[in-house]
């Protein structure tokens, strides 16, 4: 159970009262919205590219399609930028289409080195999707793709909200035990994943937070595992679930186990985590990593 005394608390009713109170309603900082740099690295990498099409905007429509095909002959690489202008990720440089008229499902490759094979598909594909009529309403097909690269990025906005509520619990923890211990973030040199996933493929998962005795490595003197929740599902009950086998596996190792959890998920589905309170002995939201100095003695 949660040691709730140590914590400051007279009851468990005290502190899952508390817990529950101060849960945030939300972690999106400024980061959350839009990754600039992720979305200025993507473009750079066409900005030539990107450059060569914007040529075309400058063609009469009448000639334009013409134009596009002697721009592949001559400059192949444009190729790759084409299904950004649908705001398209690709695959394997790839798009499957189905062509209505034909009936018929269409591979088209957008790699350059396919071109040859592959340009009549390609101007088919940029005359009907409406690329060559976008050319007739923008003025910089860079400014055009920055927007859409703005929201593709929005679909990383998900994963962004884990790493940013992390990284959150990170700093703060740093903060709070640097004085005393050594916290290192994501430490790629100790999991105890592998002892609870005996299967698991690859490199084993990381722990957001390894705390250990100034200047020792080896086995550490605390985990720390983070999750914020915006939404209910199937997901936080099973973290719930796999949290309570980590605190049994870091405590037959004699290692301390802290769950940080958050989101205003967890008001509307309160019986995972109070299952994990009877199991695990340190449970905190955001608004109680303070008190992990108590737990570890700072």
């Amino acid at each position: 159970m949660v040691k709730f005394k140590e914590l400051g608390f007279k009851s468990i009713t005290d502190y899952q009262r508390y817990f529950f109170d101060t849960l945030l309603p939300t972690n999106k900082t400024y980061e959350y919205f839009v990754d600039w740099q992720k979305v200025k690295k993507h473009l750079n990498l066409y900005s030539t590219e990107i450059s060569l099409l914007n040529s075309l905007i400058r063609k009469s429509r009448s000639i334009r399609k013409k134009e596009f095909e002697k721009l592949l002959e001559k400059y192949p690489e444009v190729v790759r930028v084409i299904p950004l202008l649908v705001a398209e990720r690709v695959e394997k440089k790839k798009i499957n289409i189905f062509d209505i008229d034909t009936q018929k499902f269409l591979e088209i490759d957008f790699n350059p080195s396919a071109l040859k094979s592959n340009v009549r598909r390609i101007l088919d594909f940029v005359e009907n999707t409406g690329i060559l009529s976008l050319m007739d309403e923008v003025k910089d097909l860079y400014d055009y793709l920055l927007g859409v690269e703005v929201g593709l990025d929005t679909n990383a906005r998900k994963n962004r909200s884990g790493i940013i509520f992390e990284r959150m619990i990170q700093e703060r923890v740093e903060f709070l035990l640097k004085a005393k211990y050594d916290v290192i973030r994501n430490d790629p040199d100790f999991s105890l994943y592998p002892k609870i996933r005996k299967t698991q493929k690859g490199k084993p998962k990381r722990h957001d937070v390894v705390i250990y005795h100034r200047g020792r490595r080896g086995i550490p003197l605390g985990i720390i595992g983070c999750n914020f929740y915006n939404t209910t599902g199937s997901k936080p009950a099973s973290i719930a679930e796999s949290y309570i086998e980590m605190y049994s596996v870091a405590r037959e190792n004699g290692i301390v186990f802290v769950w940080v959890t958050d989101g205003p998920a967890w008001l509307k589905m309160k019986e995972p985590l109070y299952r994990a309170m009877k199991e695990i002995e340190w449970i905190l939201n955001f608004r109680m990593v303070n008190k992990i100095q108590r737990i570890f003695g700072v």
